[in-house]
């Protein structure tokens, strides 16, 4: 019969090796494989589960924020009646108790229920202004409190407003209260997550309502 050449039982010699490294790594890459990817998932879900854990413990410190400064315009609103308010010597005095309990505020205002500024404490001219068209002042209105997204307003300076309405003998009257955007970012921007993550906080439409350590403004 015909005998195979030296040059044929070499190839079949180096197929036969080659078989026999190889096959042995098939399961090995495919386990190496397999294990990737439920590590990286599990990577992935963790991390993910620990962001959404960072970002509900900062949510609830700054709704907090919010919430202190609503309970005490509430305070004050179940303290003074409404035309004790109107005056601006008791006004001014509330105002500065208010600044005690948080500089956060950086103004007070006292509204009738046609939407006329009756009584101002604050750096601007406001008093005497009517808001009734204004959307803030319709909420709270309607609502009975109202914080509003960070606007410009009569002032023409970028601020954010806390907003409650009371009933009083058949009326309803509001007060409202300026909060300071730069105490408000820096509580949001003093946020971390790890070496560059950061926080920062959009409103319903996707627009930015503090600023970001990365850059971009309002």
């Amino acid at each position: 019969g015909n005998h195979l050449k030296p040059n044929h039982y070499s190839t079949i010699r180096k197929i036969i090796l080659t078989c026999m490294i190889l096959v042995p790594f098939i399961p090995f890459i495919s386990i190496l494989g397999t294990g990737y990817y439920y590590f990286a998932n599990s990577l992935e879900t963790s991390t993910t589960a620990r962001l959404k854990r960072i970002v509900d413990d900062h949510r609830q410190m700054i709704e907090s924020f919010l919430n202190e400064r609503k309970a005490d315009l509430e305070f004050v609103q179940h303290a003074y009646p409404f035309e004790e308010l109107s005056r601006a010597q008791t006004l001014r005095k509330v105002f500065q108790l208010l600044r005690t309990k948080s500089s956060a505020f950086l103004d007070l205002g006292i509204f009738d229920d046609a939407g006329v500024h009756v009584a101002y404490q604050g750096p601007y001219q406001l008093e005497g202004k009517v808001y009734d068209r204004a959307e803030w002042f319709q909420n709270v209105m309607a609502h009975g409190f109202f914080i509003s997204d960070i606007f410009l307003g009569y002032r023409r300076v970028p601020h954010f407003i806390i907003a409650l309405a009371r009933e009083e003998n058949g009326r309803k009257w509001v007060i409202r209260a300026t909060i300071d955007t730069l105490i408000f970012n820096d509580l949001v921007k003093k946020i971390r997550i790890g070496a560059t993550g950061e926080a920062y906080i959009l409103n319903t439409a996707g627009l930015l309502q503090t600023e970001r350590r990365s850059g971009g403004g309002l």
